[in-house]
């Protein structure tokens, strides 16, 4: 069985005990039998999550450090993995369906760090990452897009105006359609929204 020398586990420890001959008497009653095969499961997971990153060059191990510290307890460690799965996720379908290069990813995978140091595991945190239009163009040639919207924040904190345009080849309701029968209309709906 093979031990990695920083593994930190009570089960790694006692396999490097017993390799010394030092191996000291350990009750598995409860659930610390459970307890010792989670924390080489976390481990294991971490490093194979870091090696990902690591080996797209999308993060470094610095960066990472609050995913992978021992010094927490056990459920913030279980945290740290599901925040390193969410983010591997985001890449790989960036990567796999979208097809998304290293130049998007990389700043990518920061804003998704940046954001799972600060809070706790959410997978219906809606993240905004910026997409230039180059990146998806080629999947709208052949499509004809009913709506088509841009938002646009200008300010900070107090200030910030946030302004949503949106143009559609449908009428925003239903009795306005009546009135342009046989003729193509664009219909604009803007909304601003100041956060005072």
């Amino acid at each position: 069985m093979e031990i990695h020398h920083r593994s930190g586990s009570l089960l790694s420890k006692l396999i490097q005990q017993s390799y010394r001959g030092e191996m000291e008497a350990v009750s598995l009653t409860g659930i610390t039998s459970v307890q010792m095969l989670l924390k080489i499961g976390l481990d294991k997971v971490k490093k194979d999550y870091v090696s990902f990153f690591i080996g797209q060059e999308l993060a470094t191990l610095t960066s990472l450090d609050c995913f992978i510290s021992t010094s927490v307890d056990l459920q913030e460690q279980v945290h740290c993995v599901q925040k390193l799965h969410h983010m591997l996720e985001i890449m790989v379908s960036c990567t796999v369906l979208l097809q998304f290069k290293h130049e998007s990813l990389f700043p990518w995978t920061q804003i998704c760090i940046k954001y799972y140091r600060e809070n706790p595991p959410d997978e219906k945190h809606v993240f905004q990452l910026p997409v230039s239009s180059a990146l998806v163009k080629k999947f709208y040639p052949d499509s004809h897009p009913e709506v088509w919207k841009v938002d646009i924040s200008s300010g900070h904190g107090p200030k910030e105006v946030k302004t949503t345009w949106q143009v559609s080849t449908n009428p925003p309701v239903e009795h306005m359609m009546s009135n342009n029968t046989g003729k193509e209309c664009l219909w604009q709906n803007e909304i601003i929204k100041a956060d005072a």
